[in-house]
């Protein structure tokens, strides 16, 4: 009995041993096909066949050697998928729309991929790159970051790399600096660091170093389209046209299935005069990318150049068809629509661009000087006032609103305006102007003031040169109101003398009332010529 008692346990032992040995190689099987599916995957189907094979071999049970290779096997699998996932995002243009659930995809691998296996410089890279792009996390691309550089400090040229992300991803310019700095140290033969330091030159408004940064990966890579390309934007800047130009043209040689190129050639032929190059460059863009709505606004701004309003107006409506709403389509549209003095149609387009942005002061203005220009006189004064609520010393807005009080017989009105513009700037010759001849001119024998309409209106004339025929208009009503015709006379005849031809008609009528000695009144409006050019921008 003692003999049994003292057996059973070495029984159970073996027995023990037997069960524990058979689990441990019961997943052995699925790591065999694992490691021959491995040998043969080349698509993500395969990846996922080795990646679940991995998985059902370790839940079943493996030695501690095959553990660890069953491990290993994984995350290196892992990292391919995640990487084939997340490389194809950056590989494809235009993104692919699902880019984001991709991102996800292949950021599920990686990460997974590191808890198995921290020593994966790739794998931090492509993390950080995937984790920068929008909407990612800034904080975890910056780790993955350090991982990488930490990872890659013998291998001169991923840590060349990671210096070029790290650069990407800093917030301050003199930390980019000092990163591409290192960078180009390290791999001197590299054009990519040279070309990162470029282009950060350049948005530090330095471009005589950026433009040799590009020049030196230009001798490293002369055939690279990309860095023509941003050596043509650097002259640009430095309003070199024709060398400019010559990048451009070497980068579309290159690439010709590019429209990149093409486009900034084309904005370089606007910028350069030639509009017709630059239809010319667009045109060809569109060819290649008919739906490109960058090449229809830019081909819609070189044939108004060319006056071609019609056909300008087709890029434009083609545009707001692909991109419905587009503020650059829809203001552009109503400037040439009011070119066209089509005013109650850019009104209408002026009026969405204010409900999508309703605090641009920019559109507020135009739209003030479409309603003031369309005689819809009490929506221009509400427009303008809506500017000085939110900027009571707006120059502009005190000068187009008092024109709409002058156009609607409002002359009091009119007058505290152009009071309170000339006290933000005593020289400006059309407030100088504009008061001068209300002052002069109004049926109003309480506005009117000959004496200070002189004043006003000689200061205007000295800060144009005496060259402007209404401002001489001006100074002839003036000294018309004081009574001194002679003077008025002289200074009506030679407003006539540098006078257009459509002024000339109402400037005789007034030399005439001078010469009967009667001076000039005007009941509402200002003299022919428009007295109030609307802020900069407001006029296509």
């Amino acid at each position: 009995m003692l003999r049994k008692i003292l057996r059973a346990p070495l029984v159970l032992s073996v027995v023990m041993a037997a069960t524990i040995a058979r689990a441990e190689d019961e997943g052995q099987a699925d790591l065999d096909r694992a490691v021959a599916a491995k040998l043969n995957a080349e698509s993500l189907r395969d990846f996922n066949t080795v990646i679940s094979l991995c998985d059902q071999a370790i839940t079943k049970g493996l030695s501690k050697e095959s553990t660890t290779f069953a491990k290993q096997l994984l995350s290196a699998t892992l990292l391919e998928r995640g990487s084939a996932v997340g490389e194809s995002i950056f590989k494809q243009s235009p993104p692919s729309p699902q880019w984001p659930q991709m991102r996800q995809m292949s950021l599920a691998d990686l990460e997974r991929s590191i808890t198995l296996d921290a020593e994966q410089a790739d794998a931090h890279l492509l993390i950080a790159r995937l984790q920068l792009l929008p909407g990612g996390e800034h904080k975890r691309a910056m780790t993955a970051i350090d991982e990488a550089l930490r990872l890659t400090a013998m291998d001169k040229a991923k840590h060349s790399d990671a210096l070029i992300l790290r650069a990407s991803a800093q917030e301050e310019m003199p930390k980019r600096l000092a990163d591409l700095d290192e960078a180009v140290k390290l791999v001197p033969e590299n054009p990519k660091p040279l070309r990162a330091r470029g282009a950060i030159k350049l948005a530090m408004k330095k471009p005589d170093e950026a433009l040799a940064d590009f020049d030196a990966a230009l001798k490293l890579e002369p055939k690279d389209a990309a860095t023509h390309e941003a050596r043509g934007l650097v002259l640009a800047t430095m309003e070199k046209w024709d060398d400019a130009r010559k990048s451009f043209s070497e980068a579309v040689q290159l690439k010709p299935d590019s429209t990149s190129a093409l486009l900034q050639r084309g904005r370089v032929n606007i910028l350069a005069g030639d509009s017709k190059a630059a239809d010319e460059d667009f045109s060809q863009a569109l060819k290649a990318e008919p739906e490109n709505v960058a090449a229809l606004l830019l081909r819609a701004e070189a044939r108004n150049q060319l006056h071609k309003p019609e056909l300008a107006l087709e890029d434009l409506n083609k545009s707001l068809e692909l991109r419905p709403g587009l503020l650059p389509a829809l203001r552009a549209r109503a400037m040439l629509l009011a070119a066209s003095d089509k005013l109650q149609e850019a009104i209408v387009d002026l009026e969405l661009v204010r409900k999508l942005e309703p605090n641009d002061k920019l559109t507020q203005f135009q739209l003030a000087a479409l309603y003031a220009g369309g005689g819809k006189v009490p929506q221009a004064i509400e427009a303008y006032n809506a500017i000085l609520e939110a900027d009571p010393k707006s120059l502009p807005a005190h000068r187009g609103r008092a024109d709409a009080f002058l156009s609607a017989g409002q002359q009091r009105a009119a007058i505290a305006d152009y009071e309170e513009a000339l006290k933000q700037d005593p020289k400006d010759s059309g407030v100088l102007n504009n008061l001068a001849w209300v002052l002069a001119t109004s049926p109003d024998d309480a506005i009117r003031n000959g004496k200070r309409a002189i004043e006003l209106a000689t200061e205007a004339a000295k800060t144009t040169d005496y060259k402007q025929a209404h401002i001489l208009s001006t100074l002839a009503a003036g000294y018309a109101e004081t009574g001194d015709f002679k003077t008025a006379i002289t200074w009506s005849k030679k407003a006539l003398e540098v006078s257009e031809e459509k002024l000339r008609e109402p400037l005789t009528k007034e030399l005439k009332s001078y010469e009967a000695s009667k001076p000039w009144r005007e009941a509402q409006t200002a003299p022919a010529e428009d007295l109030n050019p609307p802020p900069e921008g407001a006029k296509p």
